[in-house]
């Protein structure tokens, strides 16, 4: 990454921070994009080019590139299941590590405002084709059909997992909750583990 790319994407999530601690501290509804704006010392102007909508503001995040290349580079030695596991848990043990209490900030607060989990659902959706696309991409699934179910039950578990965390309040280290998941999935309901 240069150092532009850098600099951008320290501003972004020292906006983000602003908004949290605001949205936390007045709700969701009570705040608007310039006074984000202003407490963060930069452009309202700024904030839309950067995140585009309110919303975004709190489901941003810079992993959904580095999640995505885990998973492809695992494709071809293993399965498609498996590359997700170990592709996601490698990635997130490392984002954990870093950034575990920004993470149960912005779940906390997508849980508990409707229009972020209206949004959020949209994140899925987006989420489910990009894995499809990389699923089709290294020919790991045997039609387009599969991709789309296998991608799509991928972006479900991911969410039911995120759900699951928050419930044990981030105390329960994220990896083995999606290994949890990941078992439920593969053993089509009858999980193997609990956490």
């Amino acid at each position: 990454m240069d150092g532009r790319a850098r600099r951008r994407l320290e501003a972004m999530r020292r906006v983000q921070e602003v908004a949290l601690g605001l949205f936390e501290e007045r709700g969701y509804a009570g705040v608007t994009v310039e006074e984000i704006a202003t407490r963060a010392e930069v452009g309202a102007a700024t904030v839309y080019r950067n995140f585009g909508t309110k919303e975004r503001l709190v489901l941003w995040d810079e992993y959904d590139p580095m999640l995505l290349s885990a998973i492809s580079e695992r494709l071809g030695a293993l399965g498609p299941l498996e590359a997700t596991r170990e592709g996601l848990i490698a990635s997130l043990d490392e984002v954990y590590g870093e950034d575990r209490e920004r993470i149960l900030r912005r779940a906390r607060l997508i849980e508990e405002t409707p229009p972020l989990e209206a949004a959020m659902a949209a994140d899925r959706t987006a989420l489910a084709r990009a894995l499809t696309g990389v699923f089709l991409a290294k020919r790991a699934c045997r039609s387009e059909l599969e991709a789309e179910v296998l991608a799509g039950a991928i972006a479900g578990l991911l969410d039911a997992a995120v759900r699951h965390w928050l419930r044990k309040q981030g105390r329960t280290p994220l990896r083995d909750v999606l290994q949890s998941a990941f078992d439920c999935l593969a053993g089509a309901g009858g999980g193997r583990r609990s956490v």
